[in-house]
Parts: C-alpha cells; sequence; structure tokens
C-alpha cells in the first residue's frame, strides 16, 4: 500500500470517528475552528565561544506538519510527522511489539511515519495525549498556559481559547527547567503582532529573565528570553526561544542558543501588510533636493 494512500485511509478513520463520536459528546467549545492543514518551519543556531570570541557555530533547521485538525467536544485531534522526535524513546522488545504500539496508541502504520494525537482539556487541566488518552509529556493549565512550554515544539500548537478559564501565565518565579530563581524579568503582553511585515490580530506573549548557578570555581548567569505569536483562534504562528549563557567570573561569553518556529505564510490568515514609510520618504526627500537644485541652478 502506497504511502499516500494509507495516510488517506488514516484520515478517514479519524473523520468517521469524530463523526460518530460526535453523536454522545457535547458541541466543541472550548476550542474553535482550524484549517485543515498546517507547515512550521523551524530554525536553531548554536554559537559556543572561547575566551570570549566566537569558537564554532551551527545552524539546524527542520519541518513539522499537522493536517486534518478536528475539535470534538473537549478535545482536538490532529494528524503529525511528529513521530521520529519521541518515539524512540520508548523501548520494545520486537519490531512487531513496537508496530503494534503505535497502531493502537497512535492509529499509525509503522512505515507511515506520522501519528494522530490531541490536546484534551479535563476540567481545568490542558493535556497532550494519544488516542487512548494517555498523557504524553507535560501536563499544563488552561488558566495559567506557560509559554515556555513550547521548547518541546509539538506542544501548544493550538490553544483552548473558548474555555471560559483560559488565559497566559503573568507571573514567574523561577526557571522552567531548573527551577532556579529568576531575576530581572520583563514581561509583555499585546493584542497585535507583526510576522513578516504583515500584521495580525491575535496574541503576543513577550518573556525575558535571568538566572544563576553558582559553583565554587564559576559563577554563571543565564539570560532567556520566550517571544509567541497567536492567532486570534488560538493558532500557532510563530515562537521564538534564545538561551545566552555567560561566565560572570570572567566576564565573557560561553554559549548562545536560538530557535525560530514559525508557520508558513500560505498558511497564515487576515493579515494586512505593514505600510513602510521610509521609501516614500526617501522618493519625496529625493525630489525636493532635485527641484532646490534644478531652482538654483536656473537662478545661477
Amino acid at each position: 500500500m502506497s504511502r499516500g494512500l494509507r495516510s488517506l485511509i488514516c484520515g478517514i478513520s479519524l473523520v468517521l470517528f469524530l463523526i460518530c463520536s460526535s453523536g454522545i459528546q457535547t458541541q466543541a467549545v472550548t476550542w474553535t475552528t482550524y484549517g485543515s492543514m498546517y507547515e512550521y518551519t523551524e530554525e536553531s543556531t548554536l554559537v559556543t565561544y572561547q575566551d570570549g570570541k566566537k569558537y564554532d557555530e551551527g545552524t539546524f533547521t527542520d519541518s513539522l506538519m499537522v493536517w486534518n485538525v478536528t475539535a470534538v467536544g473537549d478535545k482536538v485531534y490532529f494528524q503529525t510527522n511528529f513521530t521520529p522526535y519521541f518515539m524512540g524513546l520508548v523501548h520494545f522488545e520486537t519490531q512487531q511489539e513496537y508496530d503494534e504500539y503505535l497502531e493502537e496508541h497512535y492509529w499509525c502504520d509503522s512505515n507511515e511515519g506520522n501519528m494522530t494525537v490531541a490536546y484534551s482539556v479535563v476540567g481545568t487541566d490542558f493535556r497532550f495525549v494519544d488516542m487512548l488518552d494517555y498523557s504524553l509529556l507535560l501536563n499544563a493549565t488552561v488558566t495559567e498556559f506557560d509559554i515556555r512550554l513550547l521548547y518541546q515544539e509539538i506542544y501548544g500548537l493550538f490553544l483552548p481559547i473558548n474555555h471560559t478559564s483560559f488565559g497566559f501565565k503573568t507571573e514567574f518565579n523561577s526557571d522552567f527547567i531548573t527551577e532556579k530563581p529568576i531575576q530581572d524579568l520583563v514581561f509583555t503582553q499585546e493584542d497585535t503582532f507583526v510576522l513578516d511585515r504583515m500584521k495580525y490580530e491575535g496574541y503576543y506573549i513577550s518573556l525575558e529573565y535571568s538566572f544563576f548557578d553558582t559553583k565554587p570555581d564559576l559563577d554563571t548567569r543565564f539570560d532567556i528570553k520566550f517571544i509567541t505569536k497567536y492567532s486570534l483562534n488560538g493558532e500557532l504562528y510563530s515562537y521564538e526561544i534564545s538561551e545566552l549563557i555567560y561566565d560572570v567570573t570572567h566576564k565573557e561569553r560561553i554559549q548562545y542558543y536560538e530557535t525560530l518556529f514559525t508557520l508558513d505564510s500560505q498558511y497564515r490568515q487576515n493579515g494586512v501588510r505593514r505600510i513602510s514609510f521610509a521609501g516614500p520618504l526617501i522618493i519625496l526627500g529625493s525630489l525636493i533636493l532635485a527641484t532646490y537644485a534644478l531652482t538654483k541652478r536656473r537662478r545661477n
């Protein structure tokens, strides 16, 4: 069976399942209406320093695809090619056991390279689950959704913005990974953002802070920055993550890492091209100077 046919069959199975389920579940009010296809491009850069000077730099690019996005009740289901990123962490004794696991939990043939998963809201818990409702990775809450969860990429592609208790986390006391106390916190939330010179209405969240790691012979500062941009429907349009590691003891950089994860432009909606006045002003200025020079020449 070809790859395309398998994908079609998997998609039809999902749709039929959701149609049957909708008869016994409540109408999907937690979520909203989404597009049928999304494709993201990721670009990551790692810079290392030696004696405070740039020593090495590497760039990594990748993509993530999402399709058959359908909301039913308290869940939004979607298919994705995310499988290779974490399925290898699960241990199985035989290939057959692994294939059966994929088919049962993700409705996928092992050769297909994709899976079906869902975001589920239970009470105020926001969960990333497989088709048997087993939680994957971390759980969160819709009352204080932490944008730092997005460093895992697959977590938070769609937000339950219609939920009556939904909101973004705005108060932070410690780092997300190390749980060390943070300093120099700057949090910003706006209802518009610009992406590739297009202006969108939606959710713009920016978070910056620092934390320190002290050892007997080295005092290190970590400068962290997150920027996320969501559409009005709660679709992730982009996020940026950067981390600068600074040697406070010797006053020099150690490492810089950044990731830019962006929804490709053809899948974005309702953008308005941002007008730049720089070009017209330059042209107007040139015309004024040219007119002045011509007038002065005639007088002479």
